[in-house]
């Protein structure tokens, strides 16, 4: 997988936007493949409806769990409160051992929230099954 992003911003703020800028950046491969979608729009369309539709699916079915609050989302993740006396930081961890990676915050303000990324749909099928003998 690559990651590729992008930023349109007045000339007044680009050199301050440069001394916060990363070190690295994307890989030739990342860059060649962003051009290369950039050039097939109706891919692009594509994508971007897959993405809605699994959002909006992963976001009902996490709805059902009766430890998680999610959040509605306009991103390609669902940041979800971890409720019912449920522990964030050990879901995440219990998560991981059956191979399923999410994100955990350690700050105070979202320590009882995980954000669980959109992936495919075989991916939120796996998601949801571990969620659900968690339970």
């Amino acid at each position: 997988m690559v990651r590729v992003g992008y930023g349109a911003f007045p000339l007044t703020i680009i050199e301050y936007l440069w001394r916060a800028k990363q070190p690295y950046n994307v890989s030739v491969a990342a860059e060649v493949s962003a051009c290369a979608a950039l050039e097939n729009p109706t891919y692009l369309e594509m994508v971007k409806e897959a993405l809605l539709q699994e959002r909006e699916r992963l976001y009902n079915l996490v709805k059902e769990l009766p430890f998680l609050n999610p959040y509605p989302s306009y991103s390609n993740f669902i940041l979800c409160e971890v409720t019912s006396g449920m522990d964030a930081k050990k879901l995440k961890e219990d998560l991981a051992k059956m191979g399923v990676m999410i994100r955990h915050y350690n700050n105070k303000e979202l320590s009882g929230y995980v954000r669980i990324s959109v992936g495919k749909p075989e991916h939120t099928d796996v998601l949801i099954d571990c969620l659900k003998r968690l339970s």
